[in-house]
């Protein structure tokens, strides 16, 4: 990583600036002549200068004669970088110490480590779903071929015809039982990525222009729906039908998070983030986001909800697998989905689709 030109300072013994090189116009913006004379808390952030920090450094070099750091720094213009600083005690001059203070912009190297640890931590929850997923596939296959034969079972049985009404109820309640554990399979197969999709070339504000009656059903007519979609948004590639799904999921959330009343926003935009691979790369994707004014989600549990049957709803209520199968869905089609905190104040659930060739 290339750093910008040091900035030298020469201080007294009580901070205040005597001079600089080049380099301290090159970093903070001020000419020699403007920094000399001031004090050297001048290049500091009102929060450091408010604990002291800028004299503890400065006491420490004086005492033990020399002191290094990190912390945000000030330029003339108010913005702030972040900064590797040197204070090391020199020479006397006519019996008054003095400090050479060698200051580097670190921003650069900054934001390249914080890409790096986000990178790593993305890397690390998408091994720990994928684990999970796994181990889902293939519970999720075994369940499968079981219900399977219990339903054929039953279609046997309830084509007999029995004339016992008793029976005929008991049959149709075994029966959409295994309807339900046929559907939360499905779901489990979406999340293990066990499921087949059949992407195609797709215009996302065509789809969701042409869908947006159908959103507002979903909501009900006491929530106010918003969407918001970006100019010329790109092409992606995606399963349509499950794409719909998996936004009317999201939107069945909020309305059920806010009890039926509040307000919902539907975005599309083009951005461009880390790679879900977590090398450190970035690549351009479609994000489409579905925020709400409900509760929200506790920042400690956003980690966890992806998981399979994990849910913050009442027992009976929910199956816990309708985010993991969005997550499913988005991982397999080369993106990822994301939550956090909408604008309106409650949850906001993300799909990130690549963008097409």
């Amino acid at each position: 990583m290339q750093l910008r030109s040091s900035a030298i300072l020469q201080l007294d013994g009580n901070g205040n600036v005597l001079g600089c090189n080049a380099g301290g116009q090159s970093i903070f913006g001020y000419s020699c002549e403007e920094i000399r004379g001031r004090h050297f808390s001048c290049l500091f952030s009102g929060a450091d200068v408010g604990r002291g920090a800028e004299q503890v450094a400065l006491g420490k070099a004086l005492e033990h004669g020399c002191e290094q750091l990190g912390l945000a720094m000030v330029r003339k213009d108010e913005s702030r970088f972040r900064a590797a600083l040197v204070l090391e005690r020199v020479a006397d001059v006519d019996g008054q110490p003095r400090v050479m203070m060698l200051v580097r912009d670190m921003t650069d190297f900054f934001h390249a480590q914080k890409r790096v640890r986000e990178a790593q931590e993305i890397a690390l929850r998408a091994q720990r779903l994928d684990a999970v997923g796994k181990l889902t596939l293939g519970l999720s296959h075994d369940f499968n071929n079981l219900l399977s034969v219990i339903g054929n079972s039953l279609d046997m049985l309830a084509a007999r015809r029995s004339s016992d009404e008793s029976t005929r109820s008991i049959l149709d309640i075994a029966q959409r039982a295994v309807g339900r554990g046929t559907q939360l399979t499905r779901q489990m197969l979406a999340f293990g990525r066990g499921q087949v999709l059949v992407p195609e070339l797709s215009d996302v504000a065509l789809l969701m222009n042409t869908s947006l009656d159908l959103y507002q059903r979903v909501c009900g007519h006491t929530i106010h729906l918003n969407m918001r979609l970006d100019d010329g948004l790109p092409k992606i590639m995606v399963d349509v039908g499950q794409l719909e799904a998996a936004l009317l999921n999201l939107l069945g959330n909020s309305r059920d998070a806010m009890h039926g009343v509040g307000k919902v926003m539907l975005e599309a935009r083009r951005e461009t983030m880390l790679l879900p691979g977590g090398n450190g790369e970035e690549g351009d994707f479609v994000c489409i986001t579905v925020g709400d004014s409900g509760p929200g989600i506790q920042v400690e549990i956003q980690e966890s909800v992806f998981e399979p049957f994990f849910t913050t709803k009442s027992v009976g209520d929910g199956s816990g697998l309708g985010l993991s199968q969005v997550y499913g869905f988005a991982s397999q089609s080369g993106g990822t989905a994301t939550i956090g905190t909408s604008p309106l104040g409650g949850a906001a659930v993300s799909l990130y689709f690549p963008v097409a060739g």
